[in-house]
Protein backbone atom coordinates (compact mmCIF):
# COMPACT_ATOMS: atom_id res chain seq x y z
CA UNK A 1 0.00 0.00 0.00
CA UNK A 2 1.13 3.19 -0.94
CA UNK A 3 -0.82 5.41 2.51
CA UNK A 4 -1.13 3.06 5.89
CA UNK A 5 -1.44 3.62 9.57
CA UNK A 6 0.93 1.76 11.59
CA UNK A 7 0.41 0.54 15.00
CA UNK A 8 2.37 3.30 16.64
CA UNK A 9 0.01 5.82 14.89
CA UNK A 10 2.35 6.93 12.44
CA UNK A 11 0.47 7.64 8.61
CA UNK A 12 3.17 6.45 6.17
CA UNK A 13 2.72 8.33 2.54
CA UNK A 14 4.80 7.20 -0.21
CA UNK A 15 8.36 5.43 0.74
CA UNK A 16 9.36 8.46 2.89
CA UNK A 17 7.27 10.38 4.77
CA UNK A 18 6.11 9.95 8.12
CA UNK A 19 3.39 11.68 9.67
CA UNK A 20 2.27 12.25 13.33
CA UNK A 21 3.46 9.53 15.03
CA UNK A 22 7.03 7.46 14.61
CA UNK A 23 8.42 4.83 12.11
CA UNK A 24 11.32 4.57 10.07
CA UNK A 25 11.81 6.82 7.14
CA UNK A 26 13.52 10.07 5.85
CA UNK A 27 11.41 12.89 6.96
CA UNK A 28 9.10 13.32 10.03
CA UNK A 29 5.95 15.74 9.55
CA UNK A 30 4.35 17.49 12.66
CA UNK A 31 0.80 18.29 10.87
CA UNK A 32 0.16 20.12 14.36
CA UNK A 33 1.41 20.61 18.37
CA UNK A 34 -1.41 18.95 19.59
CA UNK A 35 -0.58 16.22 21.98
CA UNK A 36 -1.63 13.05 19.76
CA UNK A 37 0.31 14.41 17.21
CA UNK A 38 3.19 14.56 17.92
CA UNK A 39 3.25 10.96 19.09
CA UNK A 40 7.14 10.02 19.44
CA UNK A 41 8.70 13.20 18.48
CA UNK A 42 11.40 12.95 20.89
CA UNK A 43 12.26 9.35 19.69
CA UNK A 44 11.72 11.35 15.60
CA UNK A 45 14.02 14.18 16.59
CA UNK A 46 17.07 11.34 17.73
CA UNK A 47 16.76 9.13 14.61
CA UNK A 48 14.97 10.38 11.83
CA UNK A 49 16.64 12.77 9.59
CA UNK A 50 14.51 15.26 9.04
CA UNK A 51 11.72 16.89 10.58
CA UNK A 52 9.28 18.96 9.04
CA UNK A 53 6.15 21.74 9.83
CA UNK A 54 5.07 24.75 9.57
CA UNK A 55 6.73 28.20 10.57
CA UNK A 56 3.94 28.48 13.56
CA UNK A 57 4.06 24.68 14.71
CA UNK A 58 7.59 25.19 14.98
CA UNK A 59 7.62 27.59 17.12
CA UNK A 60 4.60 25.88 19.15
CA UNK A 61 6.79 22.97 19.26
CA UNK A 62 9.67 25.10 21.01
CA UNK A 63 7.37 26.69 23.72
CA UNK A 64 6.03 23.57 24.27
CA UNK A 65 10.18 22.00 25.24
CA UNK A 66 10.53 20.04 22.18
CA UNK A 67 13.88 21.42 20.25
CA UNK A 68 14.68 20.29 16.87
CA UNK A 69 18.52 20.74 15.68
CA UNK A 70 19.05 23.07 13.25
CA UNK A 71 20.64 20.36 10.76
CA UNK A 72 17.39 18.55 10.90
CA UNK A 73 14.67 21.43 10.68
CA UNK A 74 12.46 21.71 7.40
CA UNK A 75 10.13 24.54 7.81
CA UNK A 76 7.82 24.57 5.16
CA UNK A 77 5.06 27.44 4.28
CA UNK A 78 2.35 26.18 2.76
CA UNK A 79 2.58 26.01 -1.08
CA UNK A 80 5.85 25.13 -0.76
CA UNK A 81 7.03 21.59 -2.77
CA UNK A 82 9.52 19.79 -1.22
CA UNK A 83 11.20 17.27 -2.77
CA UNK A 84 12.30 13.93 -1.66
CA UNK A 85 14.08 11.34 -3.85
CA UNK A 86 11.58 10.78 -6.51
CA UNK A 87 8.85 12.05 -4.18
CA UNK A 88 7.57 15.58 -3.39
CA UNK A 89 6.25 16.92 -0.11
CA UNK A 90 3.97 19.74 0.02
CA UNK A 91 1.67 21.50 3.22
CA UNK A 92 -1.75 23.19 2.31
CA UNK A 93 -4.02 24.95 4.86
CA UNK A 94 -5.76 22.87 7.25
CA UNK A 95 -8.27 25.01 9.70
CA UNK A 96 -8.06 23.36 12.78
CA UNK A 97 -5.36 25.66 14.49
CA UNK A 98 -2.67 27.74 13.60
CA UNK A 99 0.05 26.52 11.58
CA UNK A 100 -1.58 23.23 11.35
CA UNK A 101 -1.39 21.69 7.83
CA UNK A 102 -2.50 18.91 5.57
CA UNK A 103 -0.02 16.89 3.60
CA UNK A 104 0.07 15.65 0.08
CA UNK A 105 2.56 13.30 -1.76
CA UNK A 106 2.99 12.64 -5.13
CA UNK A 107 5.38 10.00 -6.67
CA UNK A 108 6.54 10.26 -10.07
CA UNK A 109 4.15 8.50 -11.86
CA UNK A 110 1.17 11.63 -10.72
CA UNK A 111 0.16 9.15 -8.01
CA UNK A 112 -1.52 11.71 -4.96
CA UNK A 113 -1.44 10.87 -1.70
CA UNK A 114 -3.06 13.05 0.96
CA UNK A 115 -3.24 12.87 4.47
CA UNK A 116 -6.05 15.70 6.22
CA UNK A 117 -4.44 15.97 9.47
CA UNK A 118 -7.39 17.63 11.97
CA UNK A 119 -9.59 20.36 9.76
CA UNK A 120 -12.84 21.36 9.88
CA UNK A 121 -14.90 23.29 6.81
CA UNK A 122 -15.39 25.88 5.74
CA UNK A 123 -11.65 27.14 5.05
CA UNK A 124 -9.74 23.81 4.54
CA UNK A 125 -9.40 23.38 1.04
CA UNK A 126 -9.89 20.18 -0.09
CA UNK A 127 -7.42 18.44 -2.43
CA UNK A 128 -7.93 15.79 -4.91
CA UNK A 129 -5.98 12.89 -4.52
CA UNK A 130 -5.71 9.24 -5.15
CA UNK A 131 -6.00 7.68 -1.65
CA UNK A 132 -6.83 9.62 1.02
CA UNK A 133 -6.12 9.45 5.08
CA UNK A 134 -8.44 11.18 6.77
CA UNK A 135 -9.29 12.02 10.18
CA UNK A 136 -12.36 10.75 12.10
CA UNK A 137 -13.03 12.14 15.24
CA UNK A 138 -16.48 13.17 14.68
CA UNK A 139 -17.11 9.46 12.33
CA UNK A 140 -20.17 9.04 14.11
CA UNK A 141 -23.31 10.22 12.08
CA UNK A 142 -24.38 11.25 15.27
CA UNK A 143 -21.72 13.70 15.47
CA UNK A 144 -23.44 16.64 13.92
CA UNK A 145 -24.10 20.20 14.89
CA UNK A 146 -27.08 21.87 13.31
CA UNK A 147 -25.79 25.24 14.54
CA UNK A 148 -21.67 25.16 13.73
CA UNK A 149 -21.87 27.83 11.50
CA UNK A 150 -23.78 30.00 14.09
CA UNK A 151 -21.27 29.44 17.23
CA UNK A 152 -18.28 31.83 16.86
CA UNK A 153 -21.24 34.82 16.93
CA UNK A 154 -23.59 32.95 19.59
CA UNK A 155 -20.06 32.63 21.84
CA UNK A 156 -19.23 36.49 21.38
CA UNK A 157 -22.62 37.42 22.52
CA UNK A 158 -22.66 35.23 25.32
CA UNK A 159 -19.31 36.03 26.70
CA UNK A 160 -20.66 39.68 25.86
CA UNK A 161 -23.64 39.49 28.28
CA UNK A 162 -21.41 37.63 31.34
CA UNK A 163 -18.85 40.35 30.98
CA UNK A 164 -21.23 42.56 31.98
CA UNK A 165 -21.77 40.82 35.25
CA UNK A 166 -18.13 40.40 36.40
CA UNK A 167 -15.05 38.66 34.95
CA UNK A 168 -15.18 35.31 32.50
CA UNK A 169 -12.64 32.67 32.58
CA UNK A 170 -12.35 30.56 29.36
CA UNK A 171 -10.74 26.77 29.10
CA UNK A 172 -9.69 25.39 26.52
CA UNK A 173 -6.63 23.65 24.67
CA UNK A 174 -3.75 25.21 22.81
CA UNK A 175 -4.63 26.84 19.77
CA UNK A 176 -8.68 26.59 20.32
CA UNK A 177 -7.59 28.65 22.64
CA UNK A 178 -6.33 31.19 20.60
CA UNK A 179 -8.98 31.12 18.03
CA UNK A 180 -11.41 31.93 20.48
CA UNK A 181 -9.52 34.87 21.25
CA UNK A 182 -9.12 35.81 18.08
CA UNK A 183 -12.92 34.98 17.41
CA UNK A 184 -13.86 37.69 19.78
CA UNK A 185 -11.88 40.46 18.82
CA UNK A 186 -13.27 39.89 15.39
CA UNK A 187 -17.02 40.38 17.14
CA UNK A 188 -16.20 43.70 19.16
CA UNK A 189 -15.11 42.44 22.09
CA UNK A 190 -12.66 44.78 23.82
CA UNK A 191 -12.18 43.56 27.59
CA UNK A 192 -8.18 42.79 27.69
CA UNK A 193 -7.18 39.31 27.65
CA UNK A 194 -5.25 37.63 30.57
CA UNK A 195 -3.42 34.61 30.28
CA UNK A 196 -1.60 31.97 32.03
CA UNK A 197 2.38 31.43 31.70
CA UNK A 198 2.22 28.24 28.38
CA UNK A 199 -1.13 29.93 27.06
CA UNK A 200 0.33 33.21 27.07
CA UNK A 201 3.51 32.49 25.32
CA UNK A 202 1.67 30.60 22.52
CA UNK A 203 -0.27 33.35 21.92
CA UNK A 204 2.76 35.83 21.86
CA UNK A 205 4.40 33.24 19.41
CA UNK A 206 1.29 33.14 16.97
CA UNK A 207 0.08 36.73 16.97
CA UNK A 208 4.10 36.92 15.19
CA UNK A 209 2.80 34.89 12.46
CA UNK A 210 -0.62 36.53 11.86
CA UNK A 211 -3.30 35.93 14.83
CA UNK A 212 -4.95 38.83 14.71
CA UNK A 213 -5.12 39.73 18.60
CA UNK A 214 -4.52 42.79 20.73
CA UNK A 215 -4.22 43.65 24.68
CA UNK A 216 -2.98 40.36 26.03
CA UNK A 217 -1.37 40.42 29.16
CA UNK A 218 0.43 37.44 31.28
CA UNK A 219 -1.22 36.79 34.75
CA UNK A 220 1.39 37.16 37.01
CA UNK A 221 2.53 40.86 34.63
CA UNK A 222 2.01 44.49 36.84
CA UNK A 223 -0.54 45.36 34.35
CA UNK A 224 -2.71 41.78 34.64
CA UNK A 225 -2.87 42.56 38.50
CA UNK A 226 -4.09 45.79 38.16
CA UNK A 227 -6.78 45.46 35.22
CA UNK A 228 -7.93 42.06 37.63
CA UNK A 229 -8.88 44.87 40.05
CA UNK A 230 -11.59 46.30 37.45
CA UNK A 231 -14.10 42.98 37.48
CA UNK A 232 -14.04 43.71 33.64
CA UNK A 233 -11.26 41.17 31.75
CA UNK A 234 -11.15 37.74 30.34
CA UNK A 235 -8.85 34.82 31.57
CA UNK A 236 -7.67 31.90 29.02
CA UNK A 237 -6.13 29.20 30.80
CA UNK A 238 -5.59 25.47 29.73
CA UNK A 239 -8.29 22.77 30.05
CA UNK A 240 -6.30 20.94 32.67
CA UNK A 241 -5.67 23.29 34.84
CA UNK A 242 -8.88 23.95 36.60
CA UNK A 243 -7.58 25.07 40.12
CA UNK A 244 -5.47 28.33 40.08
CA UNK A 245 -5.82 31.17 42.13
CA UNK A 246 -8.34 33.06 40.25
CA UNK A 247 -10.77 30.04 40.91
CA UNK A 248 -11.03 31.18 44.80
CA UNK A 249 -14.24 32.93 45.83
CA UNK A 250 -12.20 36.39 45.14
CA UNK A 251 -14.97 37.24 41.91
CA UNK A 252 -18.16 35.72 43.34
CA UNK A 253 -19.54 36.33 39.87
CA UNK A 254 -16.56 34.54 37.75
CA UNK A 255 -18.35 33.12 34.76
CA UNK A 256 -16.49 30.06 33.55
CA UNK A 257 -16.53 28.49 30.32
CA UNK A 258 -14.91 25.55 28.66
CA UNK A 259 -14.52 24.75 25.05
CA UNK A 260 -15.53 21.57 23.85
CA UNK A 261 -16.15 19.99 20.61
CA UNK A 262 -18.14 17.05 22.45
CA UNK A 263 -21.06 19.13 22.79
CA UNK A 264 -24.36 18.44 20.61
CA UNK A 265 -27.42 19.03 21.84
CA UNK A 266 -26.77 23.24 22.42
CA UNK A 267 -24.29 25.81 21.14
CA UNK A 268 -24.16 26.78 24.92
CA UNK A 269 -24.71 24.52 27.76
CA UNK A 270 -25.20 25.11 31.96
CA UNK A 271 -23.58 22.38 33.93
CA UNK A 272 -23.19 24.19 37.30
CA UNK A 273 -23.50 27.82 38.92
CA UNK A 274 -22.11 30.07 36.26
CA UNK A 275 -20.39 26.95 34.47
CA UNK A 276 -20.59 26.42 31.07
CA UNK A 277 -19.90 24.45 27.81
CA UNK A 278 -19.87 25.73 24.76
CA UNK A 279 -20.12 23.91 21.54
CA UNK A 280 -16.63 25.46 19.95
CA UNK A 281 -14.84 22.54 17.89
CA UNK A 282 -11.80 22.80 16.02
CA UNK A 283 -13.07 19.60 13.76
CA UNK A 284 -15.09 19.05 11.10
CA UNK A 285 -18.37 17.14 12.18
CA UNK A 286 -19.80 14.11 10.31
CA UNK A 287 -21.38 15.97 7.65
CA UNK A 288 -18.33 17.66 6.69
CA UNK A 289 -15.81 14.85 6.88
CA UNK A 290 -18.26 13.10 4.44
CA UNK A 291 -18.07 16.39 2.27
CA UNK A 292 -14.00 16.19 1.94
CA UNK A 293 -13.81 12.89 0.96
CA UNK A 294 -16.90 13.70 -1.67
CA UNK A 295 -15.28 16.36 -3.20
CA UNK A 296 -11.71 15.18 -2.82
CA UNK A 297 -12.72 12.06 -5.24
CA UNK A 298 -10.72 9.57 -3.72
CA UNK A 299 -10.04 5.98 -5.46
CA UNK A 300 -9.56 4.98 -1.45
CA UNK A 301 -9.96 6.44 1.83
CA UNK A 302 -8.35 5.37 4.74
CA UNK A 303 -10.15 6.79 8.02
CA UNK A 304 -7.62 7.01 11.28
CA UNK A 305 -8.01 4.49 13.85
CA UNK A 306 -5.42 4.96 15.82
CA UNK A 307 -6.68 8.53 17.07
CA UNK A 308 -10.77 7.95 17.39
CA UNK A 309 -13.10 4.81 17.71
CA UNK A 310 -15.15 5.69 15.00
CA UNK A 311 -13.16 5.46 12.41
CA UNK A 312 -14.66 2.07 11.70
CA UNK A 313 -18.14 4.26 11.54
CA UNK A 314 -17.00 6.48 9.34
CA UNK A 315 -15.43 4.43 6.60
CA UNK A 316 -18.91 2.15 6.41
CA UNK A 317 -20.98 5.62 5.88
CA UNK A 318 -18.38 6.53 2.75
CA UNK A 319 -18.45 2.98 1.37
CA UNK A 320 -22.57 3.35 1.77
CA UNK A 321 -23.36 6.95 1.23
CA UNK A 322 -20.47 7.78 -1.43
CA UNK A 323 -20.02 4.19 -2.85
CA UNK A 324 -15.73 4.83 -2.06
CA UNK A 325 -13.77 2.18 -0.94
CA UNK A 326 -12.86 2.91 2.59
CA UNK A 327 -11.36 1.20 5.39
CA UNK A 328 -10.28 1.73 8.79
CA UNK A 329 -6.50 1.60 9.94
CA UNK A 330 -4.36 0.84 12.23
CA UNK A 331 -7.21 -2.84 12.16
CA UNK A 332 -8.49 -3.58 15.52
CA UNK A 333 -7.11 -6.93 16.69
Amino acid sequence: MKAQITSSGAIKLGKYTICDGHAEGIIRVVTHAHSDHIIGLRRSIRSVPLIAMTPPTHDMLRELGYIIPPEKRVILNYYSPFEIVDEVLEFYEARHIYGSAQVLVEDYEGYRLVYTGDFKLPGTPILECDVLVIEATYGNPQHVRPFKYEIEMLLADFIRDSLSKGPVCVYGYHGKLQEAMEILRREGITAPFIATDKVYRITKVLIKHGLKVTDVYHIESIEAKEIMRTNWFIIFDHMGSRNNQYNSMRWRNLCRIFLSGWEFSEPIKRVGNRTFVVALSDHADFEQLLEYVKNSKPKLVITDAYRESSASLLAKEIRNKLNIPAIPLPQRT
